[in-house]
């Protein structure tokens, strides 16, 4: 398993907060890259897994590279969902969860070639939503973290 950290010219530095967090991210994702994104003047922490295994039930494919952009209040506030690297329609399968559009003010990252997939977990984005389902701990190992979120996540994008 690997975890990479793209240098940044911003001086960006990840919170130790994050680095425990990919830790224990590490045990259940491979190939983890970590870097910085901005977007409207906001700085988010970019968290993007590649090759998360798909199933071959809902997907034509069978691995998708999945992205979080965590808030910068995050762990208080956690993303309410993820992007996927393609634009699959899994509305005919009953999935209308994958939009292809970002709602709760999710940044829209279409033009970029990621797409939005609302999984509800926690309202990290739209801090009225969802905030009692997210429960992080003072120790990242003890609570909700990054490893939850990814397990949630492909749990969701995977299910029927």
């Amino acid at each position: 398993m690997t975890i990479k950290i793209k240098p940044n010219s911003s001086g960006f530095q990840l919170q130790p907060r994050i680095i425990a967090e990919l830790k224990i991210l590490e045990t259940v994702a491979q190939n983890i890259i970590v870097g910085c994104k901005h977007i409207d003047g906001i700085q988010y922490t970019a968290i993007l897994i590649k090759g998360m295994p798909l199933s071959s039930r809902k997907f034509a494919v069978s691995h998708t590279d999945l992205l979080f952009l965590l808030p910068p209040d995050y762990p208080r506030l956690p993303p309410i969902g993820c992007y996927l690297n393609y634009p699959w329609n899994t509305v005919g399968q009953g999935d209308h969860h994958f939009t292809q559009q970002s709602y709760y003010g999710a940044p829209f990252l279409g033009e970029n070639g990621w797409y939005w997939y609302c999984v509800g977990l926690g309202g990290g984005f739209n801090q009225n939503r969802w905030l009692n389902a997210w429960r992080p701990n003072i120790h990242a190992e003890n609570g909700h973290n990054l490893a939850t979120l990814f397990i949630t996540a492909r749990h969701a994008i995977n299910t029927d």
